[in-house]
C-alpha cells in the first residue's frame, strides 16, 4: 500500500484540497494506489457531500486517477476514527471504526524519513551513543527534531487523538514534545491535565517518582490515565514508569502508547524497521573496536559533548564529475538548468535539471548510446524503452533489433511485449534519467511476479541514459536489486552511459525556491517597478523554464555575468560557464554528503557535526568556486566555529573586484539565513550596494545587524 495522506486538519473548504493534492501528488517519487485527507470533524465531509461542490469532486478524483478519495475523521461521539469515501456521485460512510495501525505507521515513518538527516543519528566505527539508560547503541532518534511545523505536528497529533480523547490525565515522557497532546486537545476542544517526566528514570528517578506520583486531585481521581512515549528504545522507560505507577496506584489502569519504537512494542503507532544494535555498557562491542561513546542528554534528549570539525573537499571527490563535464563542455549552457518545474501543476519540481532531449541530440552521448546498443544488442533482440524517442528506435531497428516503448511499467504485461519477450534473446531495459532507479525496480518485480515474462529471462540489461542518483554509493544498492545473481542460464547487468551524482531536491530544499522564498515577501509587485531584485523574481518566478546560463547566480555588477572558470581547476575544464560550475560543484558537494568514509562525510547533524571546513575557501579561491559553494550548501552545513573561520575568509575577498559574483551570492546568502548580517561595511562595498538600498530598502534592511536606516 502506497497511499496519498493529507492534512486538511484545519480546511473545511473543499476548493482548498486541490492545491494540496497538487503538491502531493507532484512529490510522490512512487505509484500511489490511495489517497486520505486527514480531517478535524464532519464539516469538511458534509462540505464536500454538497450539490454545489460535485464539479469538485469530480476535479478532485479526475486528479487522482482513482476511483475514489477518502476522508479520515475523529468522532468525538463515538471515540473512533471513521473513514468517508468521496466519489463523483457525493460522499458515503465507508468504514465506521478504522483501524489505523497501517496507515499512521505509514504517515509517521514518512515523517521520520523527511527528517531522517537531523533526527535519525547512526554511528559506528567513529562513535555511537550512550543513551539515558546506561545502554549503548549505535542509533538515536529525537521525535523533536522531526516537527519542523505546524504539518508534521498536526500528523503526529493525529493519529494521538483517540488515546488522548479517552484520557483524563496524561504524562508526557519529556517536555520537548508538550505540543503533541497540546495540539492534539485543541483539535479535539477538550482540556486535560498533562505533566512531563524531568528526565529518564534511569538518571533520575526520584525526580520521576515525584511526577509520576503527585498528590494532584486530577491525578488521584482520574480513571483513564495515558502515559505517551515520544521513541521507545530499549523499553525500559516504560517498564520503570509502570512499576512506579502500579506501586502508587495499583486499582488504576495505565495506557501506554509510543509514537516510534525501536523494539516492536504493541504499543507503538509505528515501529522503526531499522537493525539497531544494542549494548550493556559493560560489554559493548562497539566499544571495543574504540568508537567512541557519545551521551545522550537524560532530559533533553541531546548530545551532549557537540564538536564541530570542517570537512575539505578533497581533489579526488572535486575531479569525479570532472568527465561529463569534459565531454560535454560546449552544450552545458542548453542541457544545464536550476529551479525546474511548477509543482503547482502537479510537475516534479527539480533544483538540478539536465535535459536529457537535448543531451541525447548531441553527438557524444548519441554515439556513446549507439555504441553500448550495438554491444548489446542481436538483431532477436528486445529494447524496452521508458521513453519515446524516433532516434533510439531508428538505431534499434537499424540492428534489425526490436523496440517498444512502455507508456507505464504496466505496459510489459500487454499481449504483444510479453510475445516479443518471449522471442527475443536479450532484453535491455532502457531508462533516459535515472536517479533512484524505482521504475527499474518495479519492472523487475513485475517480470519476476509474472511467469510467462519470468521463465523467458536469459539475458537482462537495465541500462539508462543518464545515471544521477544522490549518492556516490546508490549504484550497489540499485544493483542488488536488478542485477543481482540469478538462477543458472541468466545473466543480468546494470549499465549506464552517462554518470553524474546529484541532489535529488524539490522545492523545499532548492536553494532558489529559498531564495525566491526570503526575496518575494520584500519585494514590491506591479508593472512599473524595477531594479535588481525585482528582476530576478521575475527570473525565479518562472519555474516553468527554470534558470540556466548566468542565472544560476545573483549578479549586483553585469560585468560577472561573462566569468568563466580558470584553468587547472579539479572541477571542470578551463573556461567552463556558471551553470557548469555550480552543477559540478553541487555533484562534489553531493559526493560528500554520502562518502563511504565516515570521518570524510560532509554530515551536519550530531554528534560531530562535520561541515564546510573553512580550507574549503581557501583551497578554491576562484569567486566563482566560492559563490557556486555557498549557493548549493544549505545552512546548517556552514556549522558553528566553522562558519566563524569561513567569514574571516569570506568578508576580507568581498572587497576584491576579481572575486566576480561573490558579492552578489554572499547577500543572498545573508538574506536567506545561512550566513550572518553584516556588522560593518567598507566603503568600496557600501557604493556597491547603494542602488540596491535605493531600490529595495526593505529587503536590504535584512543584511545588515542592526538594520538599514
Amino acid at each position: 500500500m502506497n497511499p496519498i495522506i493529507i492534512n486538511c486538519i484545519d480546511i473545511v473548504g473543499p476548493a482548498d484540497i486541490e492545491p494540496l493534492l497538487v503538491m502531493a501528488t507532484s512529490s510522490s517519487d512512487e505509484p500511489y494506489d490511495k489517497c486520505f485527507i486527514l480531517a478535524r470533524n464532519l464539516n469538511l465531509v458534509t462540505e464536500i457531500d454538497k450539490e454545489d461542490n460535485t464539479p469538485i469532486r469530480r476535479k478532485l478524483i479526475n486528479r487522482l486517477n482513482l476511483p475514489f478519495l477518502g476522508i479520515i475523521t475523529y468522532s468525538t461521539q463515538f471515540k473512533r476514527y471513521q473513514v468517508y469515501q468521496v466519489t463523483n456521485e457525493g460522499v458515503s460512510l465507508a468504514d465506521d471504526e478504522l483501524d489505523t495501525k497501517a496507515l499512521a505507521s505509514i504517515d509517521l515513518d514518512r515523517l521520520l524519513n523527511k527528517y531522517s538527516s537531523e533526527s535519525f543519528l547512526r554511528g559506528g566505527d567513529q562513535y555511537h551513543f550512550t543513551t539515558p539508560s546506561h545502554n549503548h547503541t549505535d542509533a538515536f532518534f529525537r521525535l523533536g527534531d522531526s516537527i519542523k511545523n505546524k504539518d508534521d505536528l498536526d500528523r503526529v497529533a493525529f493519529w494521538l487523538l483517540q488515546v488522548i480523547d479517552h484520557s483524563d490525565y496524561i504524562f508526557i515522557d519529556s517536555w520537548s514534545i508538550a505540543a503533541l497532546p497540546l495540539r492534539a486537545m485543541q483539535i479535539l476542544g477538550k482540556t486535560t491535565v498533562f505533566d512531563a517526566l524531568p528526565a529518564h528514570p534511569a538518571r533520575k528517578h526520584g525526580d520521576c517518582r515525584s511526577v509520576i506520583c503527585a498528590t494532584t486531585p486530577a491525578l488521584k481521581s482520574s480513571t483513564n490515565p495515558l502515559l505517551i512515549v515520544s521513541v521507545d528504545s530499549s523499553g525500559s522507560l516504560i517498564r520503570t514508569f509502570r512499576e512506579i505507577f502500579s506501586a502508587a496506584y495499583p486499582l488504576k489502569k495505565l495506557t501506554v502508547v509510543s509514537v516510534y519504537s525501536f523494539n516492536g512494542g504493541d504499543e507503538a503507532i509505528c515501529k522503526i524497521n531499522a537493525e539497531v544494535k544494542r549494548f550493556n555498557f559493560d560489554e559493548c562491542e562497539l566499544c571495543k573496536k574504540n568508537s567512541k561513546p557519545i551521551e545522550i542528554h537524560a532530559s533533553a534528549y541531546y548530545v551532549k559533548s557537540l564538536t564541530d570539525s570542517g570537512i575539505t573537499l578533497c581533489k579526488t571527490i572535486a575531479s569525479t564529475g570532472k568527465p561529463f563535464f569534459e565531454k560535454y563542455h560546449d552544450h552545458l549552457d542548453s542541457i544545464i538548468s536550476f529551479h525546474k518545474g511548477d509543482h503547482f501543476k502537479g510537475r516534479k519540481h527539480y533544483a538540478y535539471y539536465v535535459d536529457y532531449s537535448k543531451l541525447s541530440g548531441i553527438d557524444a552521448f548519441s554515439g556513446a548510446l549507439n555504441q553500448k546498443l550495438r554491444s548489446l544488442l542481436t538483431s532477436a533482440s528486445l529494447v524496452l524503452t521508458f521513453c519515446d524517442d524516433e532516434n533510439l528506435k531508428k538505431e534499434v531497428n537499424s540492428l534489425g533489433a526490436k523496440c517498444i516503448y512502455l507508456k507505464e511499467v504496466e505496459s510489459v504485461l500487454e499481449g504483444d511485449t510479453i510475445g516479443a519477450f518471449a522471442a527475443s534473446d536479450k532484453v535491455v531495459i532502457y531508462d533516459p534519467v535515472v536517479i533512484n532507479g524505482k521504475p527499474f525496480e518495479r519492472l523487475n518485480n513485475l517480470i519476476r511476479e509474472t511467469p510467462e515474462l519470468d521463465q523467458e529471462v536469459r539475458d537482462i540489461t537495465f541500462l539508462s541514459g543518464l545515471y544521477r542518483p544522490a549518492s556516490g554509493n546508490a549504484e550497489k544498492r540499485l544493483k542488488n536489486c536488478v542485477a543481482y545473481p540469478d538462477r543458472d542460464g541468466v545473466k543480468r547487468s546494470l549499465q549506464h552511459i552517462e554518470t553524474l551524482v546529484l541532489p535529488d531536491y524539490n522545492q523545499f530544499d532548492c536553494p532558489w525556491c529559498l531564495e525566491f522564498n526570503s526575496i518575494n515577501g520584500s519585494v514590491k509587485k506591479g508593472i512599473k517597478n524595477s531594479g535588481h531584485f525585482y528582476e530576478r523574481l521575475t527570473k525565479l518566478s518562472n519555474i516553468q523554464d527554470g534558470l540556466s546560463g548566468k542565472d544560476a547566480l545573483f549578479h549586483i555588477d553585469p560585468r560577472t555575468e561573462s566569468i568563466t572558470l580558470g584553468g587547472g581547476s579539479y572541477l571542470a575544464p578551463e573556461k567552463t560557464g556558471i551553470s557548469g560550475v555550480v552543477l559540478a560543484v553541487a555533484s562534489s558537494l553531493q559526493l560528500m554528503r554520502s562518502h563511504d568514509d565516515e570521518t570524510k562525510r560532509l554530515s551536519p547533524g550530531f554528534p560531530y557535526t562535520q561541515v564546510l571546513g573553512a580550507k574549503n575557501f581557501e583551497n578554491y579561491s576562484e569567486g566563482l568556486i566560492r559563490s557556486a559553494i555557498i549557493r548549493n550548501a544549505s545552512a546548517i552545513e556552514y556549522g558553528v566555529i566553522q562558519k566563524e573561520e569561513t567569514l574571516a575568509v569570506l568578508l576580507p575577498a568581498l572587497e576584491d573586484p576579481q572575486q566576480g559574483s561573490l558579492l552578489s551570492e554572499y547577500l543572498i546568502a545573508v538574506i536567506c539565513g545561512k550566513l550572518p548580517p553584516f556588522t560593518t561595511l567598507s566603503d568600496s562595498i557600501n557604493s556597491q550596494l547603494a542602488e540596491l538600498r535605493a531600490q529595495s530598502p526593505k529587503l536590504m534592511a535584512l543584511t545588515l545587524a542592526k538594520g538599514y536606516v
